[in-house]
This record gives C-alpha cells, structure tokens and sequence, in this order.
C-alpha cells in the first residue's frame, strides 16, 4: 500500500460503524503468525494444487487466518494447513510456543500449564506432531554401520484392556533375561554420517531384521555388531562385510559401537524422564528423540529473529510441515 492509498484508508476510518471499527482494531492487534507464513510461502515456493498436482494455483483470501488457495485446474480451494500436522487444530497462536515447549523436553502438564490449554490438548498436540516423525529416516546408511539392539519394558499404558494382570510401573519382570512377553526389542543402525535408523521388532531374528534394515542399507558396506547370530542373513542377503565385536576394542581402531552405544545411553535416560511410555507409542517418541538428536537443539536465543530461524531450521518442525 502507498503513500496515497493509505491516506484513502484513513479518510475511511471515521464512516465505519462500531462493529466494524471492532473488527478492524481485531484485525489490526493479531499478532503475525510465522508458521502460518512459512506454510502459506512454501505453497507459493512450490505452485502445487493438493488435490490435482497441478501448478495453476492463485491467493483466495484468507480463512480464519490461513492463507486460501484456488487451483484453476481442478476448481478445489484449500488452506495453508492442508497436508500438514496443523490441519484441523486451534489455537494457532499458540503453536510455536508448544514446539519450543517440546524442544525444552517439557512434560504434558507443564506445557499445559504454560501456554493456557488444558492437558488433554497439550497431549493430543503432542502426539499429532511426533505422528509425523516416525518414519523420517535417511534413504540410506552406508559405509561403517554400527548396530545393536535395545530393550524397553513392555508397557500397556493408556490400554482400555489389559492382556495381562496390572502392574507398577518399575517393578521387575516376570522371568530373568530377556523375553518378547516383557520386553520390546528396539533395532538401532547409525553409520559414520550420524544417520540413524530404528525400528520395533517384533521378535529378534534374521528375517525380521533383514526385512526391515535390508532396505536401507548400501550393499557391500561394513556392519559392526556384539556378535548377535540374527545379524548373519543381512550380511549374507546384501554382502556386508561383518565385524564381530563381543569385547572391549583399543580407542584408536575405527572399527566399533562405541557411537551407537552413547545413543543408547542418552536415549535411556530421556526415556526416564517420560515417566513410562506405553508400548503402542514407542515409535513416536524414538522420532521425537531422533529429531533432537540430529540437530542437538539448543536452547533459544532472546533475539525473536535468531529464535524463529532456529524454529525453522529444527527438524521437529520441518516434518509438520508440507512434504512436496
């Protein structure tokens, strides 16, 4: 708007009724939203219609503060939001503080009680946004891959329906050892580049880890493991060369686990700060985890400006976004 147009809007002003001054001193006190800007900027960025893939998309005003898309391809309109974890939620002054809540590794409650929702919305909002990073992986691990397995206590949590007699969290297993009746195995692979991969297992054997690791390893790259025999048919099925590891090796040899070990430790401990994570849950909150880890986020800045690009530029909130 220019100087002279301006000028006109002024001049207006005064011939507006009071519902409309309303409105207009509304309008004029909403605070920019900048992930409503980033969403709406990404759709211009791309030109691409969510219903049809076509490219002849234009600005159709806006909806409850989301930006409004016509695509002239398919006549459909959509918002901003669309294709996105913040599709169908309120409260959109509220999001940014939530992910940066999140980011602080805050509980529900004190995320609740921080940005003035109650702690059924703190924890739908939780689970809306690590819905996202379960299956964000690298395409490919190559090189030295260190891998090895780890054990979380089986948990029903939340369960209306308990497959076994209630228990308290901590309490010790039924049996000695490790069994699929009490503990969740939980893959883990990481190469040399930080890129890591995990997954659920449902039992802990070669067809299943060949079935789930196979994909996402570059054939004849080298698989540094404890020894485990499940780990043989991968290495067979993909010409891996095989370093066993079952002892202690010297600092300066390059071949070990000690990288994958330290994830383990680190993703132990933050797991004791959920105070018990039901099993059904388990592959969101290692996408959580895998999001801090690859950016080992720090804590935010005073500047607004160095604040948002951090936001920006931090996974978690890169996968709620749209995936062209």
């Amino acid at each position: 708007m220019n100087h002279n147009q301006f000028k006109v809007f002024i001049n207006q002003i005064p011939k507006l009724d009071p519902v409309q001054k309303q409105q207009a001193i509304t309008s004029l006190n909403q605070q920019d939203n900048p992930i409503l800007n980033r969403l709406a900027k990404e759709n211009i960025q791309h030109s691409k219609c969510i219903h049809c893939d076509s490219k002849r998309i234009k600005k159709h005003g806006k909806s409850n503060g989301r930006q409004r898309f016509f695509c002239n391809q398919c006549g459909k309109s959509f918002v901003c939001t669309r294709g996105t974890a913040f599709f169908y939620q309120h409260k959109p002054e509220h999001w940014q503080a939530y992910l940066e809540l999140m980011l602080k590794r805050e509980t529900i409650r004190a995320c609740a009680e921080k940005i003035g929702v109650s702690t059924v919305t703190a924890f739908n909002w939780r689970h809306r946004y690590m819905q996202a990073t379960q299956h964000t992986f690298e395409a490919k691990l190559e090189g030295i891959i260190e891998v090895d397995e780890m054990y979380f206590r089986e948990s029903q949590k939340g369960n209306k329906k308990l497959t076994r007699p209630a228990r308290k969290r901590g309490t010790n297993a039924s049996t000695h050892g490790l069994n699929n009746k009490d503990w969740v195995a939980v893959l883990t692979a990481m190469d040399r580049n930080h890129h890591e991969y995990d997954h659920v297992l449902q039992q802990v054997n070669g067809t299943e880890i060949n079935n789930c690791l196979g994909c996402k390893i570059v054939n004849e790259s080298i698989l540094c493991s404890d020894g485990q025999p499940a780990y043989n048919k991968i290495c067979q099925e993909h010409h891996l060369h095989h370093v066993v590891l079952k002892h202690a090796q010297p600092h300066n040899t390059v071949f070990h686990i000690q990288n994958i070990n330290s994830y383990h430790s680190y993703l132990k401990q933050w797991m004791l700060q959920m105070h018990g994570v039901a099993s059904k849950n388990l592959p969101k909150y290692l996408g959580w985890f895998r999001m801090l880890a690859w950016h080992k986020y720090q804590s935010f800045s005073d500047d607004f400006l160095t604040q948002r690009e951090k936001l920006f530029e931090f996974k978690l909130l890169q996968v709620q976004q749209h995936n062209f």
